[in-house]
């Protein structure tokens, strides 16, 4: 009866720790997890962060020079300077 005792209350208490290291939320599997997850985040801030640059850059360029000033309003508002004729390519219409 005793080696009973003597082996499954510490049988018992090897498993809880076993369950405790592998399943539970500070547990490797929960750690492997956030692991990926943080992972994942680095890399988005990696792609938010080069998108802040170009724009920080084209503000920049905005501040302190014409030429860019210029690019814009032909590109987004379609404006000509004078004396220069506007042609707009269409492509048909698909049915």
């Amino acid at each position: 009866m005793r080696w009973l005792i003597y082996t499954l209350i510490p049988a018992a208490l090897l498993l809880i720790l076993l369950y405790r290291l592998w399943f539970d939320d500070t547990g490797l599997i929960a750690s492997e997890k956030l692991q990926q997850e943080i992972e994942q985040l680095q890399q988005d801030n990696e792609v938010q962060q080069d998108q802040n640059d170009s724009l920080l850059a084209e503000v920049k360029d905005l501040k302190t020079g014409n030429e860019i000033l210029e690019e814009k309003a032909r590109e987004d508002l379609g404006l000509v300077r004078k004396g220069e004729t506007f042609i707009l390519f269409v492509d048909p219409a698909k049915k």
